[in-house]
């Protein structure tokens, strides 16, 4: 999979070298980057020409040779800069029109990138003007991938506003730090300095989008908002006797066994003391917690309204529970399943709501995103 770093650059095209420094060398395990590309105005792709892609004096071939990279390996030349502004390319921004037109520039152009088959991309948002860098970080909401990163590149204050310091070389330089008449203020040293990369959570809504479609930001921003709207006011209502829940206007089907503990989910997200769901996550149970007394309870009430307390179902799976002969792999199928079985009636967006949702790297915790307020269910099981 091809790896390609979009940034933004302003006047500043060190941005790209010290990128490519903390990805390349300092990040443990290192990032390969086969790729870059630069959006920026007129001057800055001047700039980027002059002290990055000279090729007797350009940064980015001190740092290859630095580091014993073939400059060929990583693709970056001209043709991998834009000039914002298409056929008016724009010297800086300075009016609301030039803020517009730069918006919708970058969005069309991440989501053109987004396209690019076997790809994922690092975003990067540290150069340029903070309006490029809002509409960089705002299109990679829209548009970027699962897999893709939005970054902030942080260096030493000493060395971040330095226009002499371009990464860290291999072997410590000296950088001497002047006023404006040319006197020598203080010397830096680059074995001091420190690189380092801020990854930034964002909000994924691609699947709320139409990729296809090719429409202005302002246009997108609001599709993406009616939708999420649309899932936060739908109804969650279970029909138990008939083995099925409604999720806003789909009935899902599901087995007697799933269904309590599709319920489970809810009932504890309604139960919770929280009266806000939002990113809140304290009503999500680990496996462990699932076997709880009153967890195995609440499944048991539900199972009796299907089966009743005498039938041969309801005593096998409560004796099942009190010999405690199920494995963590009876929740883990049984939640596999349910997500399953709603992922293909509902579209994208209705199902990242309704899904049972896992969070944390080690320890997972299981849960539902609905929002508590649209849930209807009988309370005193």
């Amino acid at each position: 999979m091809k790896t390609i770093l979009v940034s933004i650059v302003g006047l500043s095209p060190q941005i790209i070298t010290e990128t490519l420094y903390y990805y390349l060398i300092e990040r443990k395990p290192p990032f390969w980057i086969d790729e870059i590309r630069v959006l920026t105005t007129s001057p800055g792709k001047q700039k980027i020409m002059n002290a990055l892609l000279d090729k007797n004096s350009g940064k980015f071939y001190s740092f290859c040779k630095d580091y014993n990279i073939n400059p060929a390996s990583i693709k970056f030349d001209e043709s991998s800069i834009t000039v914002l502004g298409s056929d008016a390319p724009i010297e800086d921004i300075v009016s609301d029109k030039d803020s517009a037109i730069i918006g919708n520039e970058i969005v069309k152009y991440i989501k053109e990138i987004t396209l690019i088959p076997d790809s994922k991309c690092i975003f990067s948002a540290a150069g340029g003007r903070k309006t490029m860098t809002a509409y960089l970080a705002l299109a990679a909401q829209l548009y970027a991938k699962d897999d893709d990163i939005l970054c902030h590149i942080l260096v030493s204050p000493d060395f971040e506003s330095n226009k002499d310091f371009y990464y860290i070389p291999p072997e410590n330089q000296k950088i001497e730090v002047k006023d404006v008449s040319g006197k020598t203020l203080k010397i830096l040293e680059t074995k001091d300095a420190k690189i380092f990369s801020s990854e930034i959570v964002f909000l994924k809504l691609r699947k709320l989008l139409n990729i296809k479609d090719d429409l202005f930001y302002d246009d997108l921003v609001g599709i993406a908002q009616k939708k999420i709207d649309y899932c936060g006011d739908k109804i969650v209502a279970f029909d138990i006797k008939n083995n099925s829940v409604l999720l806003g206007n789909k009935k899902i089907t599901l087995r007697p066994i799933e269904l309590c503990i599709y319920y489970l989910f809810y009932y504890l997200k309604i139960k919770c003391k929280n009266d806000f769901c939002g990113d809140c996550t304290d009503c999500y149970l680990s496996v462990n917690d699932l076997y709880s007394d009153e967890n195995v309870n609440i499944i048991l009430s539900v199972y009796e309204k299907i089966y009743s307390k005498n039938s041969g179902q309801y005593e096998r799976l409560a004796e099942s529970f009190k010999k405690q002969s199920k494995g963590d792999e009876f929740f883990m199928q049984n939640i596999s399943n349910i997500n399953k079985k709603i992922k293909k009636q509902l579209n994208p967006f209705e199902y990242a709501i309704y899904k049972i949702s896992k969070t944390g790297n080690y320890g997972k915790r299981y849960g539902i995103f609905t929002e508590k307020r649209n849930i209807k269910i009988d309370k005193k099981l």
